[in-house]
């Protein structure tokens, strides 16, 4: 492979900044700056003008906990994104970060970071995978069943199995408050708690009005009533008639801090 040419040859700090660190502290451009002013090539010159200024922040503590979800061939994997301020965590949100290039991250946040696997969900290869998730605090996984398998309408499979997550994680609050009710009724009224309790996630799920699907279910709509609304069920059939296909939805998986919801 041709190896790409880097003229930096009489090429002012700011032409450097706007060429190649754009994202980094003016700290770090400048020692990057100097690295490359006695042959060192940009990339290189930066990478290890981040990794010296990285270096110290890593002996501080973390005190905030955000997450990713990092979707893969037949898994999704679930990250923790830990870093020293709140302010950090919402700067996450913003442009494009290689979330695994801590040192890089370090630079660009101006204290400590660390992405650390926190959990990995694998899958068989013949279910589709649905992933949303909500500025890195919460994220919700399903897997949807098709049958019979096809390729055919797959992206409109992959479509619902998306929106079947955001409808998960949009409920779960909901869930985890009728758990806490069924708990607390086995402790002062154990006769009746069997009455009240919860539903398996998927069945509770199935059984909710749908929301997020443009002209399904207006809320804000007068004429709106909660017990005449599509269900979650009753779309997946619906999109399953369709696509000439059954659609069941097969596991739910959430992910976050939903006590501090």
């Amino acid at each position: 492979m041709k190896q790409k040419k880097y003229d930096v040859e009489g090429m002012s700090l700011k032409e450097y900044r706007d060429n190649f660190g754009k994202e980094v502290s003016l700290d770090v451009l400048k020692r990057a700056y100097g690295y490359s002013q006695i042959g060192h090539l940009p990339p290189n010159a930066l990478s290890t003008a981040v990794a010296i200024y990285a270096e110290p922040f890593k002996q501080h503590n973390f005190l905030q906990l955000g997450l990713m979800a990092e979707k893969e061939l037949n898994a999704v994997t679930i990250w923790n994104l830990q870093t020293e301020t709140v302010t950090a965590q919402r700067a996450l949100l913003s442009g494009e970060w290689d979330f695994h290039n801590r040192a890089m991250c370090i630079a660009r946040l101006g204290e400590n970071y660390v992405c650390t696997r926190r959990t990995t969900l694998d899958f068989p290869s013949d279910l589709i995978i649905g992933v949303y998730e909500h500025r890195h605090r919460f994220a919700a996984v399903v897997s949807l069943e098709q049958k019979p398998e096809s390729v055919l309408g797959l992206s409109k499979v992959q479509e619902v199995a998306d929106i079947m997550a955001k409808n998960a994680l949009a409920y779960y609050p909901e869930y985890l408050e009728l758990k806490k009710r069924y708990e607390r009724m086995q402790s002062t009224q154990p006769q009746y708690a069997k009455y009240h309790k919860p539903e398996k996630l998927v069945a509770f799920l199935l059984q909710r009005p749908l929301r997020f699907v443009k002209g399904i279910n207006n809320t804000n709509s007068v004429f709106y009533n909660p017990e005449r609304a599509v269900t979650v069920d009753a779309f997946l059939k619906q999109r399953g008639e369709e696509l000439k296909q059954q659609l069941n939805l097969v596991s739910v998986e959430l992910f976050g801090d939903f006590e501090h919801l």
